[in-house]
Formats: C-alpha cells, sequence, structure tokens
C-alpha cells in the first residue's frame, strides 16, 4: 500500500528523524514534503486531497472543528509549533506606543483573523484591557484560509482587507498603528523601519510563564478525515513516530553538546536554562501535558468570537489519543 502523504511547514529538528526514515510510521518510510511557506502548507492542506496528513494552525483547527458537523480533519495533540507571542507585535520606529493597553482604538494589522498567532496576541490585549472591539484590524492574506470567519465577524468588528499593498508596507508609512506578525526581513526586526511594542519582551514571556505554566501552542498535526475513518490506525501510527522523532532531537540536543549539533556556542548553557524554567520535558506532546494550553485556547476562541461554544476536546482530537 502506498504510504500517504504527509505535508509539513517547516524542516524541524523534532521532525527530521521521520523525514529521514530514521522513524518509520507504521512499519514503512513516510512519504514527507516541506511545503515553501506556512502560508503555501495551509493552502494545500486545504485544498489538496493527495496530502492525508500534516501541519496545521491550531486556531484554523479549532475555528473549523467548532463550525462544522464534521470537520475534514481529526487533530493529533503532536504540537510542532509552539511560541510565546509578546515579541510579535511590532510598531514603527518612532511609535509613542509601549504596552498592550495603549493599543485601544488604534489600527492593527494581521495575514488572517483566526490565525493562531492573533489568536494569543489578542488574549494579551484583552489582559491588558482591550476589547477586539475596539481596534480597527486590517488582514491581507490572499487567499484567506476561512474566508467564513471574517465573513462573519464583520458583523461585529472592524475588520477591513487590504489590497495591492502588504501590512508592512502601511505600517512603515503610518496608515496603521501596529502588525501583528514578523518583518519580512531579518534586519527590519532590529534595524529597519519597525522595532517591538514591548521593548524588553523576553522577560515579559518568563514572567508570563512563571506565572501561568502556559507555552502557547500554535500548529499540530491533522490527519484527513477520509483517510482517519478508511485507515484509523493512521492516526496512532503517527503519533507514535512523531513521538519518537521529537525524543530523538531531544536526546540528540542534550548527547552531543561536545560536538554542537546545533550551531549555538552555548548551547549547553541554553539547555541547561529551559530545563530550570520549563522541566525535563520542554516542548511535550499529548493531552495531558496540554491541558492548561488547550482550555486557555478554547477560552480565547470563544471570547474572540471564533467559536460560538466552547471547544470541546473530542472535537479537536481523535478518539485514540485523547488519553494521551
Amino acid at each position: 500500500m502506498k504510504q500517504p502523504l504527509i505535508l509539513l511547514a517547516h524542516n524541524y529538528d523534532r521532525t527530521a528523524a521521520v523525514v529521514d526514515g530514521r522513524v518509520l510510521v507504521g512499519g514503512t518510510r513516510a512519504r514527507v514534503e516541506v511545503a515553501s511557506s506556512v502560508p503555501e502548507n495551509f493552502k494545500r492542506m486545504m485544498g489538496d486531497d493527495d496530502v492525508v496528513a500534516g501541519e496545521m494552525s491550531l486556531g484554523f483547527h479549532a475555528v473549523i472543528s467548532g463550525s462544522q458537523d464534521m470537520s475534514r480533519f481529526v487533530g493529533l495533540p503532536i504540537f510542532l509549533s509552539r511560541s510565546f507571542r509578546h515579541g510579535n507585535v511590532f510598531v514603527g520606529k518612532n511609535s509613542p506606543l509601549e504596552n498592550f493597553s495603549e493599543l485601544k482604538g488604534k489600527k492593527v494589522g494581521l495575514e488572517e483573523y483566526a490565525m493562531t498567532m492573533g489568536i494569543w496576541a489578542r488574549a494579551l490585549f484583552m489582559e491588558a484591557g482591550v476589547s477586539p472591539q475596539s481596534i480597527d484590524w486590517y488582514t491581507a492574506r490572499d487567499p484567506v484560509v476561512v474566508p467564513e470567519i471574517e465573513a462573519k465577524l464583520k458583523a461585529t468588528l472592524s475588520l477591513s482587507r487590504v489590497h495591492g499593498r502588504t501590512l508592512w508596507d502601511l505600517l512603515e508609512h503610518g496608515e496603521i498603528d501596529a502588525v501583528i506578525g514578523r518583518p519580512p526581513k531579518l534586519q527590519d526586526v532590529h534595524h529597519g523601519p519597525f522595532r517591538r511594542l514591548l521593548k524588553d519582551h523576553w522577560a515579559v514571556q518568563r514572567n508570563y510563564y512563571s506565572e501561568r505554566k502556559m507555552f502557547p501552542l500554535m500548529h499540530l498535526l491533522v490527519l484527513r478525515r477520509a483517510a482517519y475513518e478508511e485507515r484509523p490506525e493512521l492516526a496512532r501510527d503517527l503519533f507514535t513516530a512523531f513521538v519518537q522523532s521529537k525524543q530523538i532531537a531531544v536526546d540528540d540536543l542534550r548527547s552531543n553538546l561536545h560536538t554542537l549539533s546545533v550551531t549555538l556556542p552555548m548551547l549547553e548553557s541554553h539547555i541547561d536554562y529551559t530545563v530550570r524554567i520549563f522541566g525535563e520535558d520542554w516542548w511535550p506532546y499529548g493531552i495531558r501535558q496540554n491541558l492548561v494550553e488547550l482550555n486557555a485556547f478554547a477560552s480565547y476562541c470563544l471570547d474572540q468570537g471564533l467559536t460560538t461554544a466552547p471547544l470541546r476536546l473530542d472535537r479537536l482530537f481523535c478518539a485514540e489519543t485523547l488519553s494521551s
């Protein structure tokens, strides 16, 4: 039987052993492709039925699962991407803005309203007293991955589409006040026309984790429902393989410090620091070790109008992984 095609958005260290065949999926080497970009990855996941499993935005998966009787995907609690988002709000380099509470009444851009980064960022804004309704929103992704959400939210939000220009162009020329994302040019992160809204976002992120023990979830692995219904064993095979692959990556980081397999001069110090903050399993898969993040994310989706009822875990994840 032909092995199903798996699509990833990046060449992660934690997926490398599946990609190169050191870890098998159900006893067979996986067929894996890496998309040319994150938007291209999501576009193919939504429209290419040849892709049986792959990386998906948790936000998109949650919105689709919460709004459809039967989503085209079933989720696996393999969280391929996670990231704190305090440092992903950018303003012009001469902007007077310095914290989230000052965004009330401002114009804020992001590629797509339902994207996961935006959901986590808006939760931070809301904690600072800034509701989504108090911001003028601008989105620019074309095509939109989940267009029905933006169409629905226009009834309750100031939400406009940008055509023919990028959000970063608008920000550079002062036509909007902030962008949730990351400048496309690396030099613009530190030396270009933009700066981060929070001037010491690392300290804020450390305090955030210290207080809440939440490491935000961004992308997960999903399996096309039709394939799952035909071959339900795929869910367990994929889950097992990606867990093993991540462990190989972590073991490599911790056991090959004399050769520095990652291009960081003080790798051992980084690892020691990470263990002190996050514990031995600093990038957990499965549901039980991520319940704090999953419950928070579900509440954010509801509070932000992305879902109409609390998300249930059995709608997000396949039955074989609910006890993981």
